[in-house]
């Protein structure tokens, strides 16, 4: 009898420890911590760009100096000293207000690497074909008197003349860079970022200058003229051209934003530099007729000069693109429940 009595008792306290675990909440097993996003500008990209550009140094700067005169201390008629016949150069001397810009647009390839979950470090090759174009002109003159002579009433003068007009032509042809990048991630979608490196590109420059000379052999009596004779000359421009491929630096940032898996659009400055440009003019003459004083015989009348041309190729750009990235996000790791 005790003994069917411990059963039944053992029995029903299993079933009533069963009954209570049933009503226990159940533990689940702590979920992994989150994983960190995927490096979402890690790889290669293209792209195409468009903008505009404006020249930062535009002035150009004519030099001219003046390599034979007829009259001059240089010159064949040794009874004429006319220390201003270097004058005439001056008329060809100047500075030109080269207002150059135009449109840009063209490619770039680069390739990004993510790192610390916001910071970029990356390298970027563009070339870009351009419409950079300036032309502009300045006119000078000059006049001077290279003697008198009086006797009693009488007088002769000398005086001479000189007007030039020299043309600037330049043009940026192509225009390209290789810059490194370093930028800061925000979002993450968005990317500021400040970038520098090598410049290039194919500029050419154009120089045509004219010059006029006139001379004025003038008699007067009591100081009142009677009697003028113009001699003028006639023009045999100088042009000077330059047309190579040069290298340089550029300098700027921008901000990008990535508003697709694989797309992204950017906004740029850059500042480049392709140094300056110094080349020779051709020789600038004026030439006359000749002339016999007191039986001599003068060769023509020529005035040659030699100018030089100073241009530095240097400005800005402000530019848009868009940019196809080759990467792809790693897949979301699956974790089971049990």
């Amino acid at each position: 009898m005790k003994k069917l009595f411990s059963a039944t008792a053992i029995a029903l306290a299993l079933s009533a420890g069963a009954a209570l675990a049933a009503d226990l909440p159940a533990v689940k097993a702590p979920l992994p911590p989150p994983l960190p996003p995927p490096p979402l500008w890690t790889g290669f990209y293209v792209g195409l760009n468009a903008g505009y550009s404006w020249g930062s140094t535009n002035n150009v700067e004519v030099g001219t100096a003046n390599l034979y005169d007829t009259f001059g201390n240089n010159g064949l008629l040794p009874f004429v000293i006319d220390p201003g016949a270097g004058a005439a150069a001056l008329a060809a001397s100047g500075n030109v207000n080269a207002q150059r810009n135009g449109f840009i647009g063209g490619g770039q390839v680069g390739y990004n690497y993510q790192f610390g979950n916001s910071f970029l470090v990356g390298l970027e090759a563009d070339l870009q074909g351009t419409g950079i174009r300036s032309e502009n002109s300045f006119t000078g003159g000059t006049s001077w008197n290279a003697f008198n002579v009086a006797a009693g009433p009488f007088g002769l003068s000398f005086d001479r003349s000189a007007a030039g007009t020299t043309t600037v032509t330049t043009r940026t042809d192509w225009l390209g860079t290789v810059r490194g990048r370093l930028g800061y991630i925000w979002g993450p979608s968005f990317l500021i970022y400040a970038t520098g490196g090598l410049a290039y590109g194919g500029v050419q420059a154009t120089t045509n200058q004219s010059l006029l000379l006139n001379n004025t052999l003038s008699a007067s009596v009591l100081g009142a003229q009677v009697a003028a004779l113009s001699v003028p000359y006639a023009s045999i421009g100088g042009i000077g051209r330059y047309n190579e491929s040069r290298i340089g630096w550029t300098v700027g940032g921008g901000i990008e934003w990535l508003f697709a898996p694989n797309l992204s659009f950017k906004a740029e400055y850059l500042y480049y530099d392709l140094g300056e440009v110094r080349y020779l003019n051709g020789p600038l003459a004026a030439v006359g007729p000749q002339l016999t004083v007191l039986g001599f015989t003068s060769p023509a009348l020529t005035s040659i000069n030699q100018g030089i041309t100073r241009v530095k190729f240097d400005g800005h750009i402000a530019r848009v693109g868009i940019n196809y990235h080759f990467i792809s996000a790693p897949p979301v790791p699956v974790v089971a429940r049990y």
